[in-house]
């Protein structure tokens, strides 16, 4: 579900956060009675807890968190080396706010019975949902500070959901932050991309969709730092992005223009190149690419081999540019809120004569590679002159970039 300005709200999140709350104060998950796992540590490890422990656990489940986290705390010094005293540490540390304390217990426990993993797994993405709710009623209140300190702690406690980690990126981009944003978006892919694919629809589609906004924000750091003129961040943005989603046009085409500013011509023919493969009739694209080849030229020496063979580069894209039948221009993705998600652009006179039939073929591409292909057929107008084209979307798939051929 979107959240405003751009944040995400976790699926069923206020109806984990509930369950978490109720865990809180009714002890460890396992239920029974006590309500202390019951797990198979080795040899000499108890697995009893302790009877202040147990006391704490009287408290927690009467509300009274403070009560409960003072008598667990006591309970862990006593005994640090028995992981219920532990476990149960870091349950009424959750309730209390204390999200690094009970990082820190849950870790101990661990370390001392691995046979508490699977229980600690299920308590520390409670306390996620705890910390990522507590961030989501602080933005609400314009609080940003503490949704940022929030949803970090959510992190800290159950790092395997990308929803924290893109709400920290959009958050971090509205402050300023260029580098943290960039880290947190990155952070948010590489969750998504290491998630089991054996899931629902619905989620899946979550999934997509969040993937989809972390490349348009990385997208963003990228070109706000194209603008601030921090071509080398903005490069090393465009790159990685590039790396992610192969086919993104934008981060191509932007990736070109950061080397152009930095006059890397060596580096940029390629990329350029690039561009041209995926956008082959972005008059843009080619002028960038002679550029390339224009600049090596001028760095290789007067009358060299390497001169000739770059200026020749130049001259046949120039000549490439003038022969083709239209430009396109403005590709964007469209959303309509309830209808057919489309790509439109706009076509521009250039050799063919006016009303000469052009089609456009598009492969669509998501997360896990082609989804679908589509052409549309365009009357070429005037030269000079353009004309809007809109492509249908593969229907029931999650579309990230695009590229096409012409005839």
């Amino acid at each position: 579900m979107r959240f405003h300005r751009g944040l995400f709200l976790a699926a069923g999140v206020s109806a984990v956060a509930g369950a978490c709350a109720a865990a809180a104060t009714g002890g460890a998950a396992a239920g029974g009675t006590g309500a202390f796992p019951s797990v198979t540590c080795a040899e000499g490890v108890p697995v009893a807890p302790s009877p202040a422990a147990v006391a704490a656990q009287r408290s927690l489940l009467l509300n009274r968190s403070a009560e409960a986290h003072a008598a667990a705390q006591a309970a862990a010094a006593a005994e640090p080396g028995n992981p219920q005293n532990q476990f149960l540490l870091g349950q009424t540390a959750v309730a209390t706010g204390n999200f690094e304390v009970a990082d820190s217990a849950w870790d101990r426990a661990a370390q001392l019975c691995s046979g508490f993993e699977q229980e600690i797994n299920q308590e520390r993405e409670r306390g996620w949902a705890t910390a990522f709710q507590a961030g989501l009623e602080a933005y609400q209140a314009n609080d940003t500070a503490t949704a940022m300190a929030s949803w970090q702690r959510a992190n800290a406690l159950w790092g395997n959901r990308p929803d924290a980690h893109y709400n920290l990126g959009v958050v971090y981009s509205q402050r300023g932050d260029l580098a943290r944003a960039t880290q947190a978006y990155r952070e948010t892919l590489t969750i998504i991309d290491r998630m089991p694919a054996d899931t629902s629809a619905t989620e899946m589609a979550t999934r997509a969709e969040t993937r989809q906004n972390a490349l348009a924000g990385l997208l963003s750091v990228g070109a706000r730092q194209f603008q601030a003129e921090q071509y080398g961040p903005a490069i090393e943005v465009f790159r990685q992005l590039t790396t992610i989603d192969q086919n993104n046009r934008d981060a191509w085409y932007n990736y070109a223009l950061a080397l152009y500013k930095q006059e890397r011509w060596a580096d940029l023919a390629p990329i350029a190149q690039r561009v041209v493969q995926i956008d082959p009739l972005n008059e843009n694209a080619r002028i960038i690419l002679f550029n390339a080849y224009k600049g090596q030229a001028e760095a290789a020496g007067q009358n060299t081999a390497g001169q000739r063979d770059m200026q020749n580069r130049a001259l046949k894209v120039l000549e490439e540019v003038e022969a083709l039948p239209v430009h396109v221009d403005e590709i964007r993705f469209e959303s309509p809120e309830g209808g057919q998600p489309t790509l439109n652009g706009k076509v521009i006179g250039n050799k063919a004569s006016a009303g000469t039939q052009v089609t456009l073929t598009f492969t669509f591409y998501g997360p896990t590679g082609q989804v679908g292909t589509q052409s549309t057929t365009v009357a070429a107008p005037a030269k000079g002159q353009s004309a809007n084209f809109t492509v249908p979307l593969p229907a029931g798939q999650a579309v990230t970039s695009f590229s096409y051929t012409f005839r």
